[in-house]
């Protein structure tokens, strides 16, 4: 049975957490449908429940973030609102110790990094996946939309790659390409049609290479459709599905079952998967490191200097991580020390001090 105390804790603590996560996010479809509105009110076939969809699953994608986030903002309310009334010395001094005080919020935390996870493994690999489509397909203006690189390497599930320059709209293909299978084998053709199912070809060439290293034409055909060309039917325009796109029961499973993963493509499976077992677990690190000084005794509590540097200590750790899974990509550094030693040691150091509290 939930006791008095704890229902009001969690009654004062979801008021902001409710307002700011959805407030926030608010005006972020607000700024973003303004920066995206010519695309997305002249688009043809582009239905609302679409544009509504695509809003959703960037909110999904943005949990991780969001989430521990609004837990950090509604956590230094409350306890400053209780220790600014006294209701902080009240309840310690009826016998309440300060861990038990602070079990509401924790049970919250715990809810999120479980939220997380169950939404990292099994809902985000769907939301990446269908905003990067929706980026292809409807936002012409955005940067993604409207690519100029001068080339587009397409990395394909049995380690092959297609290079292309552009993909004709008209067409519905893929312009100037060649297919690298291996080393030694390479199918260049003016145009491919985009069917995952089944490629074909046009004007299209097949060089080997020769005993003297050099590679010279075997084949030629003015049609052809490759039976063994195969990429992801989920996401045609990239030819395979991104590693960070990817749920970590399928990264786990890359990295113990394929035998051609190179060292490179190895180090970021393994960044990826480490990266989306602990993030999620940022919500219990907020609390360990704003707890103390949220629940610090004071005649002027200094609440604005901890919003400030809980915020500006919230978006260096996300920076951190970013920087963290660059590192670990590149073998720069190893993966686990690259991602998991910024949470050890934070954790270390903040899960000490919460312990101290009497």
């Amino acid at each position: 049975m939930m006791k008095i105390w704890e229902r009001y804790i969690l009654r004062e603590f979801f008021k902001l957490f409710a307002l700011f996560l959805f407030g926030f996010y608010f005006l972020y479809v607000v700024i973003d449908y303004s920066a995206h509105m010519q695309d997305l009110t002249l688009g043809k076939n582009l239905a609302l429940w679409k544009i509504f969809q695509y809003y959703l699953l960037q909110f999904i994608k943005r949990m991780d973030i969001l989430l521990p986030l609004a837990l950090l903002i509604g956590t230094i309310k409350v306890l400053c609102q209780f220790n600014t009334n006294r209701e902080l010395l009240a309840l310690l001094s009826a016998g309440i110790r300060m861990k038990k005080l602070m079990r509401p919020l924790f049970f919250i935390g715990s809810c999120i990094v479980l939220i997380n996870l169950g939404v990292n493994e099994f809902v985000v690999p769907h939301s990446l996946n269908f905003i990067d489509k929706f980026h292809d397909a409807h936002l012409r203006h955005s940067f993604r939309g409207n690519r100029t690189e001068p080339l587009h390497v397409m990395h394909l599930d049995d380690h092959s790659k297609l290079v292309y320059q552009y993909y004709d709209a008209a067409r519905e293909a893929l312009f100037d390409v060649i297919w690298i299978r291996n080393h030694e084998d390479l199918w260049r053709m003016r145009y491919l049609k985009i069917d995952p199912q089944h490629p074909h070809g046009q004007w299209v060439d097949h060089l080997e290479r020769n005993k003297e290293g050099c590679f010279e034409k075997t084949e030629s055909f003015a049609s052809l459709i490759f039976h063994n060309l195969d990429w992801n039917q989920d996401m045609p325009r990239k030819g395979y599905i991104p590693f960070e796109n990817r749920s970590m029961k399928e990264l786990w499973k890359i990295l113990r079952t394929d035998p051609l993963l190179s060292s490179f493509e190895k180090n970021e499976v393994l960044s990826q998967f480490l990266f989306k077992l602990t993030m999620p677990f940022l919500a219990l690190l907020v609390l360990f490191a704003i707890i103390p000084f949220c629940t610090n005794y004071s005649k002027n509590l200094p609440q604005f200097f901890i919003y400030s540097m809980g915020i500006f200590s919230f978006v260096a750790f996300i920076a951190l991580m970013d920087a963290a899974v660059i590192l670990g990509e590149s073998d720069t550094l190893s993966p686990f020390v690259a991602i998991l030693s910024p949470f050890i040691v934070l954790l270390s150091i903040f899960g000490w001090r919460f312990a101290k509290a009497k």
